[in-house]
């Protein structure tokens, strides 16, 4: 009975990675309604698929925009069940993925994208790939990252990128100055970062 126990234990979700997804829901809600309603950005990337209803706040916001998901290496089967367009690369590398997304023709390059990096819990380390991110950008744009990782590692990761106000930030406070929010802060830091038109470097995936 007692081996019983600590099986249905085991299966019972970690309050931890509920709460994060939570936040992680409230901060993409805001990011969101931002780059839909300020910046009038009608494209974008959610790389990762791991918090439900982005999509769906993205279409709240703007009917015409188009969404795609970059599913990586063991998020195809947590996929939303709706109309949004899907790239799938369980077993590809960043690279890989990139020069997908490239040739998909999902996402005009030539126009301002959104690129969501968000995918909860979230990673110690930022990728060492968002430069190369940057330079297929060619039409300008922004990318959204959390991490966990010290806030002058989730700022030098963001670099490519011209930080948005307030820069990087905890998910529970973005975009508001920390001493404006009584919450507790959540250790997860956020940010995000524009591209210009144009300002990506020349590369393999121009």
């Amino acid at each position: 009975m007692v081996g019983l126990g600590h099986r249905a234990d085991a299966r019972l979700p970690d309050p931890r990675h509920a709460e994060q997804l939570r936040l992680h829901e409230r901060f993409l809600g805001r990011v969101v309604d931002y780059l839909c309603a300020d910046a009038d950005v009608d494209q974008f990337v959610d790389w990762g698929c791991a918090v439900p209803g982005t999509g769906a706040r993205v279409r709240e916001r703007r009917p015409d925009a188009a969404v795609v998901y970059v599913a990586p290496h063991g998020t195809a089967g947590a996929l939303p069940a709706c109309d949004t367009a899907v790239l799938p690369g369980d077993g590809a590398d960043p690279a890989t993925l990139l020069h997908r997304l490239r040739a998909s023709g999902l996402v005009d390059l030539d126009r301002p994208l959104a690129v969501l990096l968000t995918r909860p819990p979230a990673s110690d380390t930022p990728p060492t790939w968002i430069g190369d991110l940057h330079s297929l950008m060619r039409g300008g744009g922004f990318l959204c990252l959390t991490s966990t990782a010290p806030h002058a590692a989730v700022r030098e990761a963001l670099a490519p990128f011209r930080p948005v106000e307030p820069g990087v930030a905890d998910i529970t406070w973005w975009p508001y100055p920390d001493e404006d929010v009584s919450a507790r802060g959540s250790g997860i830091r956020g940010g995000l970062g524009r591209a210009a038109a144009g300002s990506g470097r020349p590369g393999p995936w121009r």
